[in-house]
């Protein structure tokens, strides 16, 4: 039997672990400072926004954990722990009780301070931070994780520490969401004060802040003074951006750096270091081949076919991750709800691709530009695409960018210009967060193969109210199918989770390695 995991939750899970939060008492706990620590921790990419509405991926996504209090979050060391089962602590809240399906009533815990002075935190904040996000005003921005807060109707304010979050319909993430990034609680004042430099100078109330921010170098966090939560284990953390590997690898030799994630060549050379440990999980990101349907002559379905038909991935993944990654057939990995088991396992096909083109009127070929992150995985894996494609007559230019110029290519009107593409997305534990990406609202922001499919979004939508896991899984599914339907994806891998740190470190992986809490990072 297929094992489930998934962060979904039933009406009687829902009101068993509300009943237990509302039931728990709010008790301060002094604890006592240690001496001064530092802690040094890779990250591929430097952080834009810091800001749980606008945040522009998992890097930011991290640090918002650590910054910013939600209402309750995900009970650490639960490694194994089956998605659906893990168990929630209070964080900001000092009780969360479910009322119904579509009503919560929260109450804050008394004296939540934020930092640089912006007073304490009340259920006014609460209601801003949910509500810009699932109900932007009028001519306001729009979050890009608008969908997280799907079926929101508002928050009521019922005084200074309490309110109601109350839904148009159930929602089966809202346990994921809450404990996540776009469950983060900011401060309305520092917002609407700051404006978009509030992006690199948050104001949290958690127990790390911000210090200092140096583009492409580095980010530093330091402890709370004023959090009365668990203290962050080290006085200092600093973030350094690093995306070339064998620096990397030369950092963890040299105790430069004291934990990173790693691809599978790295923790190879690592794996014998006697001061570092490497740990490896399943993996829980999307890696993928993408086509831009608006763009000619990707437009034609024909077209599509042709490109997966004529890529084999099992050898782009062994140019890339030297083989050590398990190949992927669809969106969804095996150890999470809505895993499409019986996925086409496409095997590379030169003719079939040549009769594709010759169906769509381009026998003789054409040429294309494939835009490609500048990391040797992808760039590797890019080349073998190149010469592959070559086979069949379509020649590719490599557009080779580093993360900034890559990370804006697809947005706005730039993305329109896209043809090929090799994408990595960060997953989650939730499905509907995993395929959220590629709704048609989506085009513009994420969704850079600009696709869209009335019977994916309708999919994605049942999946979202879906409280039986055996319809959500069902829906996900039929998701599924339709990105098959496009053949706008050529699915590559789910990757490995691989980390290294220094044995003198005690990391905070979250559940199934997918999110870093920098501040229950602490020293053995």
């Amino acid at each position: 039997m297929e094992e489930i995991m998934v962060a979904t939750v039933t009406r009687r899970q829902l009101m068993g672990w509300a009943a237990a939060l509302a039931s728990t008492a709010y008790i301060p706990t002094a604890f006592a400072e240690t001496g001064k620590t530092r802690l040094q921790i890779r990250t591929r990419r430097d952080l834009e926004v810091l800001d749980p509405a606008f945040r522009s991926g998992a890097e930011d996504a991290t640090v918002c954990r650590a910054i910013y209090q939600n209402l309750f979050v995900y009970k650490p060391d639960q490694d194994g722990v089956p998605a659906d089962k893990l168990e929630i602590e209070l964080d900001a809240a000092a009780s969360f009780e479910a009322i119904s399906e579509t009503e919560y009533r929260f109450t804050l815990k008394p004296g939540q301070m934020f930092t640089d002075g912006y007073g304490e935190m009340t259920a006014e904040d609460v209601k801003f931070s949910f509500e810009r996000i699932g109900l932007p005003k009028p001519g306001g921005n729009i979050s890009p994780y608008a969908a997280d807060w799907a079926h929101l109707k508002g928050v009521e304010v019922d005084d200074k520490y309490s309110g109601r979050i109350l839904l148009e319909k159930p929602r089966a993430s809202l346990e994921y969401i809450l404990a996540n990034a776009s469950g983060g609680i900011v401060c309305k004042r520092a917002i609407e004060e700051r404006g978009v430099a509030h992006n690199i100078q948050p104001v949290g109330s958690s127990a790390l802040r911000l210090t200092g921010f140096e583009r492409q170098r580095q980010t530093t966090l330091a402890r709370n003074p004023d959090f009365q939560g668990q203290p962050s284990g080290y006085d200092q953390i600093i973030l350094r951006v690093v995306q070339d590997q064998k620096t990397v690898e030369l950092a963890m030799r040299s105790s430069e750096l004291d934990f990173s994630d790693a691809d599978p060549t790295l923790a190879d050379s690592l794996a014998n270091v006697s001061d570092l440990t490497v740990e490896e999980l399943p993996g829980i990101a999307d890696v993928w081949l993408g086509m831009n349907v608006e763009h000619a002559p990707f437009d034609n379905l024909a077209v599509r076919r042709a490109v997966r038909a004529a890529l084999d991935v099992d050898e782009m993944l062994m140019a890339g991750y030297d083989g050590k990654v398990v190949r992927a057939n669809a969106m969804i990995m095996p150890q999470l709800l809505g895993h499409w088991k019986d996925a086409p396992v496409h095997q590379r096909d030169p003719d079939l691709a040549r009769s594709l083109l010759a169906e769509a009127g381009m026998a003789s070929g054409f040429s294309a530009q494939m835009l490609v992150l500048n990391q040797p995985t992808f760039v590797n894996m890019a080349l073998v695409a190149q010469a592959q494609l070559a086979e069949v007559g379509i020649n590719i230019e490599l557009d080779v960018r580093d993360g900034g110029s890559f990370w804006s290519a697809g947005k706005g009107d730039e993305g329109k210009k896209l043809q090929l593409f090799i994408m990595r997305f960060n997953g989650a534990l939730d499905p509907n967060y995993l395929a959220f990406p590629f709704a048609s609202n989506q085009v513009g922001v994420w969704n850079w193969q600009r696709w869209t499919a009335p019977a994916f979004d309708e999919a994605l939508e049942k999946a979202s109210e879906a409280m039986d896991t055996t319809a959500r899984a069902s829906y996900i599914v039929d998701a599924q199918k339709a990105m098959e339907d496009s053949a706008a994806f050529v699915w590559l891998t789910h990757e490995t989770l691989i980390y290294v740190r220094r044995n003198s470190v005690r990391p905070s992986l979250g559940p199934f390695g997918t999110a870093l809490t920098y501040n229950r990072f602490a020293p053995v």
